[in-house]
């Protein structure tokens, strides 16, 4: 292709920082995978790709030439791929987002506002699979979903690229003329190469920060952000495993209908609403036996609360699993009892009625995220002797809000205000936390100290005090750039600090403090790629009273060699004793643990080869009660052709003389005894993810996986108001007699067929199937375990759901058409 006018230039004064010129287009490009020389031939292309890794900063391996242009309506992306072997482009198809596969790769990262920290990414594979991320602030979005358009094309000199980045996908300033951060990606994936046009350095740190970029935008103008997202679906469900924390019927169906709504305010902001959501067919959790004192945290899957969130979850304050969570009175309905009466109905969750979020960023680099949510009613019912009942409120009206101000500093620093609060109705308590953040990088981004602190606010949850207040804070100072890193971190928690309502916080009522050291080898050492080594000591105290924890010792080191097989390890070491106030589930008893060693170590095999797979093993030790625990996983990948790929993930571990709390009574005395348990933990866990992808457009999968852990009791001790154990009495032996061992299976099979039949519309039909058994009578063959699991009533759900992509100004133009 013939280079452009010689105003079009790229800078070439250096190989990162780099400066080229867009042209506006004078036809727009028709997307077919091929650069027609009328419409490309007078932009000057960007060339000379240096790699990121590996042999980071050594010139790309193969030539290519990237094209910009630009009209009123959209931003194009052309690419020649060259390759001197076009037979080995790779082009295994996978799911949309599923980032990078078997398959070589081009991107293009568009930093709009130009503030070296924030922006968006849209790649494409040179099967045709898009994937798209918003990148804010050093972390990656990659539930954000764009819509936009691309097209690819192999041939005898490689492969080809172009894109269609409408505006309404992306967010710029407003203003007449505009500069915007520009890097261009590419992966060859048969040498595991990737290469950026702008150099990024990897032993700096950022991304975004690194970026060339692209002058000449002029005369466009943000169009009317409208658009609709309604949709249709259908539900076919059996239920027969039924606790009474529903009252489903054992079959049902029901058909729903709904929409998402996006409106762009202005240049700048989007307002997101979802009116009658449907979350049946998100994928389901990975649960988990728990015999700890703290609550287990799950995933996120729904996608309304995953997409477009890096604003309001930067701070660590929100946990939108909340929303729709279980009732916050759920537990106490018990008590509510009168004579002769029990419950029949006390659901596990609250319905969800409407969400709503704005978002973005101003051209003076100033974040505005507003989050709100409400969630209805929530009854459990009650049922007398004679058959009476009752309804008992557990969760009333409740309104969940979440604020953010972030404004982005000077060489990559910012500072964020949030804010989240939780206000319920018929009398409840109310719940609000506020936060500042902020981090102060140094000109040449090789130094950063990062601090900030929250303030909760309990109103009514405590009748004695009224408002229970609680504080975080934390101070981090780290070298952050370089060879060699280190930081040391300080971080205080009251015991009346909680965010629980509306964030996630395991426990309070702690001081931390670390150090840390490292030193990477980025270029070749040795017979290594890459080398990576770390240690670190942590000393933590109770924050009241101030007493003594723990003190750990950890190092690491992993290393990836020349044929791109990694092995790493550690070890962790906890020289003297821990002193646990949480096990004993009553505050401050504390339960004394002895010195104890862990170790792993894991492989993992080179991802290009058909078959590959990854190992691990933990091994874990302490003398006292001699207490070791073992663990093993083993995950093969079978990649069969590049339609169809199958991962299954095994671990086994078994934890003998697991000791931990049983239960509690009170004597005669009133006086409270408390019973740990000796027992052994063995889990086995089995996963299968299967795709078979028919186009770039649709595909099926599944996702299984059985859970199965045991805890089988052996004997009992009574924990010492010291914190040390002794046998349990004779007495003790009575109430321990009632503790059961238990038996536990989950099994989960989630099957998806999704075909995206245009831009941003799906139709997707699922299959979903949940088994889930606690037994108190331990199985000890597998296979016996396994047949006794599908005995136990199954519960399904089948659901066809259609989403339809409505833009307003497409839908203006065919209208007046």
């Amino acid at each position: 292709m013939a280079h452009g006018t010689d105003d079009a230039t790229e800078t070439e004064t250096n190989k990162s920082s780099k400066t080229a010129k867009v042209m506006r287009a004078q036809v727009a490009p028709v997307l077919d995978g091929f650069l027609e020389p009328e419409v490309w031939q007078h932009v000057n292309p960007a060339r000379n790709f240096y790699r990121y890794d590996p042999l980071n900063g050594k010139p790309s391996s193969q030539q290519t030439e990237v094209y910009m242009l630009y009209d009123n309506d959209a931003v194009y992306i052309g690419a020649i791929l060259y390759d001197t072997a076009p037979d080995s482009v790779l082009t295994q198809l996978g799911q949309r987002d599923s980032g990078e596969n078997n398959s070589d790769m081009f991107g293009v990262y568009l930093d709009t506002y130009n503030d070296k920290q924030n922006a968006f990414a849209f790649l494409v594979s040179a099967a045709g699979v898009q994937t798209d991320i918003k990148h804010a602030q050093g972390s990656e979005d990659w539930n954000w979903d764009a819509v936009w358009e691309s097209s690819v094309r192999t041939h005898d000199q490689g492969w080809t690229v172009e894109m269609r980045i409408p505006y309404s996908a992306i967010r710029f300033p407003e203003a007449e003329v505009q500069t915007w951060g520009v890097n261009y990606m590419r992966v060859i994936r048969r040498n595991r190469e990737k290469s950026f046009w702008s150099h990024v350095d990897n032993s700096v740190s950022g991304l975004i920060n690194q970026a060339g970029r692209v002058i000449g935008i002029e005369g466009v103008k943000a169009p009317v952000r409208l658009q609709f997202m309604p949709y249709v679906s259908g539900y076919v469900n059996h239920y027969p495993n039924k606790t009474g924390e529903t009252d489903a019927k054992d079959f049902s169906h029901s058909i729903n209908g709904g929409m998402d709504v996006k409106y762009g305010i202005n240049d700048a902001f989007t307002l997101d609403v979802t009116l009658i959501p449907d979350f049946g067919q998100t994928q389901s959790d990975n649960q988990v036996l728990n015999l700890g004192p703290f609550e287990v945290k799950y995933s996120e899957n729904r996608q309304f609360f995953t997409e477009g969130t890096e604003l309001f979850n930067k701070a660590g304050l929100f946990y939108s699993r909340r929303i729709g969570a279980a009732p916050v009175g759920r537990g106490q309905v018990k008590d509510q009892l009168g004579e002769g009466e029990e419950i029949t109905r006390n659901p596990v969750e609250t319905q969800l009625l409407n969400a709503a979020k704005v978002s973005g960023r101003t051209r003076r680099g100033l974040g505005i995220g507003l989050f709100n949510a409400f969630t209805g009613t929530t009854h459990a019912t009650v049922q007398d002797s004679l058959g009476n009942t009752r309804q008992v409120l557990t969760d009333p009206f409740t309104n969940y809000n979440v604020f953010v101000l972030d404004q982005t500093l000077p060489r990559n620093s910012y500072v964020t205000f949030t804010n989240t609060n939780v206000t319920r109705a018929s009398g409840f308590y109310d719940a609000n936390v506020t936060g500042l953040r902020l981090r102060l990088a140094d000109k040449n981004n090789m130094f950063a100290l990062t601090t900030g602190g929250n303030l909760s606010q309990l109103y009514g949850k405590d009748e004695a005090n009224g408002v229970k207040l609680g504080h975080q804070y934390s101070v981090n100072l780290s070298k952050i750039s370089g060879n060699l890193r280190y930081g040391i971190n300080h971080s205080v928690e009251s015991d009346t600090y909680d965010i629980n309502d509306l964030g996630f916080l395991s426990n309070n009522n702690e001081v931390y403090t670390s150090a840390n050291i490292s030193y990477n080898f980025y270029q070749p050492v040795w017979k290594f790629l890459s080398w990576n080594n770390s240690f670190s000591v942590g000393h933590s105290m109770l924050y009241d009273p101030n007493k003594f924890i723990a003190m750990d010792l950890s190092a690491s080191s992993s290393v990836r060699f020349h044929n791109f097989n990694s092995l790493w390890g550690g070890i962790t070491v906890r020289p003297g004793e821990r002193y646990n106030y949480f096990e004993a589930r009553t505050f401050p008893q504390v339960f004394v643990q002895p010195p104890a060693i862990n170790s792993n170590l894991g492989f993992s095999s080179d991802y290009r080869r058909r078959f590959a797979f990854d190992a691990t093993t933990n091994f874990w030790r302490s003398r006292r009660y001699d207490q070791n625990s073992w663990s093993f996983g083993f995950t093969p990948r079978f990649r069969v052709n590049d339609k169809l790929s199958i991962v299954n993930g095994n671990s086994y571990s078994i934890d003998k003389r697991n000791i931990g709390f049983a239960s509690k009574y009170e004597d005669a005395a009133q006086n409270t005894h408390i019973l740990f348990g000796d027992r052994t933990l063995t889990t086995v866990s089995t996963t299968i993810s299967s795709a078979y992808i028919f186009n770039e457009r649709s595909g099926l999968t599944l996702n299984m996986r059985h859970y199965w852990s045991r805890a089988a009791y052996k004997e009992f001790f009574e924990l010492t108001k010291q914190g040390l154990l002794q046998p349990a009495s004779a007495e003790q032996g009575i109430y321990a007699s009632a503790i059961n061992d238990i038996n536990y299976n989950t099994l989960t099979m989630d099957l998806v067929y999704s075909w995206r039949f245009a831009p941003g519309s799906e139709l997707r039909v699922v299959w979903k199937n949940f088994i889930e058994d606690r037994a108190s009578t331990i199985e000890n063959r597998y296979f016996d375990n396994m047949s006794n699991t599908f005995a136990v009533p199954q519960n399904n759900n089948f659901s066809v759901k259609l989403l339809y992509f409505i833009d307003y100004i497409a839908l203006k133009n065919v209208l007046s058409a």
